[in-house]
């Protein structure tokens, strides 16, 4: 089953990315720049939110499955802000001091804002707009809401309409579970390829 391929794939990022955590906070005694704290927040919210996945998937709570995804969206397009920036560091410092992301510019001058970074992330991943635009229904009140309580549309000649109101949504089809665990993994194989490539050039900082 190709759900259950998925979620393989993702209970194996759980127990990959926890290494290259270790591996970029080095050994006792190694030297530690502030951008390490960044990433390696980035990676104990990436966890939590793919154990989270992992746990939704199991109990059929697409609402929430989907926000996660947005949130994950975010901590990815977040992370490569850093990398817009003429001094990564010096902004690392001041955003975990509470200074807002948004309030410093990239590069060629604009503001660091979602927007800005979503369609920066688009540029070498064109599907991220569309996922970014439809998850956000599911972290504001939307209609994505009312749309998701409908179990089905029996009869379209006499306008009926079947509505679901419990806690789990058993209404979509196993597609539909398989796509959202998906997109969760390739946003987490985009995080490990950010993630290695600092933890090269980290390296070789080090030595």
């Amino acid at each position: 089953m190709k759900l259950t391929t998925e979620l393989s794939k993702l209970e194996e990022w759980t127990n990959h990315l926890p290494k290259i955590g270790m591996e970029i906070l080095g050994n006792n005694g190694s030297p530690m720049y502030v951008l390490d704290l960044i990433m390696v927040g980035a990676i104990k919210r990436s966890l939590s939110l793919a154990n989270g996945v992992l746990s939704l998937v199991a109990t059929k709570n697409m609402t929430c499955v989907r926000a996660l995804v947005r949130m994950q969206l975010d901590t990815v397009s977040r992370l490569f802000a850093y990398t817009y920036v003429s001094s990564p560091s010096d902004v690392a410092k001041k955003v975990i001091g509470g200074k807002a992301l948004n309030k410093f510019k990239s590069r060629d001058g604009k503001i660091l804002s979602d927007r800005y970074l979503i369609d920066k992330l688009s540029k070498d991943y064109p599907w991220v707009k569309n996922v970014y635009q439809y998850t956000s229904g599911y972290i504001h009140f939307s209609e994505r809401q009312v749309f998701d309580s409908i179990h089905s549309i029996p009869d379209e000649t006499e306008r009926t309409v079947l509505f679901q109101i419990r806690k789990e949504d058993d209404q979509f089809p196993e597609e539909s579970w398989v796509e959202v665990v998906e997109c969760f993994n390739e946003m987490l194989s985009i995080l490990g390829e950010l993630l290695l490539t600092y933890r090269k050039e980290l390296n070789q900082v080090k030595v």
